[in-house]
């Protein structure tokens, strides 16, 4: 025999997991409140250690908007922030660019200093999910520092690097090209910042 449904049990059981649910909702609002600030502080504390690393002659930096070629720049990959950079006497002495691109996985977060004379001066890698032993080695001082001193358009080379090549990781030519992208990006983005594109 069939037991007859309990209505009254039912609207109880519903009422109970409705005040939970609205209870962690709160509460998780609440911690969210408290947290995000402390995140953005954080964050902005990276950025500026990143742009300070990559571009060390600058003493301040201004965020630009982004002015719209250079929004234009971007398909698959994103420019997300742009600073012009001042030294000690408030000259002009480079751009930082920010990008976001996808190697391997997506969300390779790259700081790139471009200085005055329309070079690479660094490169930093604050955020990526790229695999380890492979692709995580994009964040090696030795892979960053081929990006130095190059200008125009920089390429990836699987049999060495030159002037104009820097030497792929082994096993990850995916996220060598996904950092690659965002340093040309970056170079193309402080020509037009450093043209008078934006002010």
């Amino acid at each position: 025999m069939k037991e007859k449904l309990n209505v009254g049990e039912l609207i109880k059981t519903g009422v109970i997991l409705f005040l939970i649910t609205a209870l962690s909702a709160a509460l998780l609002a609440y911690v969210n409140g408290f947290t995000a600030p402390l995140i953005a502080k954080n964050d902005e504390e990276k950025t500026q250690d990143a742009m300070r690393a990559v571009l060390p002659a600058a003493d301040s930096f201004e965020k630009l908007d982004i002015p719209p070629e250079v929004a234009a720049l971007s398909d698959k990959d994103e420019i997300t922030e742009v600073y012009k950079a001042k030294d000690s006497e408030g000259a002009d002495c480079g751009v930082c660019v920010i990008t976001n691109t996808s190697g391997y996985d997506v969300g390779i977060v790259t700081v790139t200093g471009v200085d005055a004379d329309m070079k690479v001066a660094g490169v930093e890698i604050t955020a990526m999910k790229e695999t380890p032993g492979l692709g995580a080695k994009a964040a090696d001082s030795s892979f960053r520092e081929q990006y130095s001193g190059k200008s125009g358009e920089v390429m990836v080379s699987k049999t060495g690097a030159d002037d104009t090549h820097i030497q792929a990781i082994s096993g990850a030519t995916k996220t060598s090209n996904g950092v690659t992208r965002g340093v040309n990006l970056a170079l193309k983005t402080a020509e037009i910042v450093m043209e008078g594109g934006s002010k």
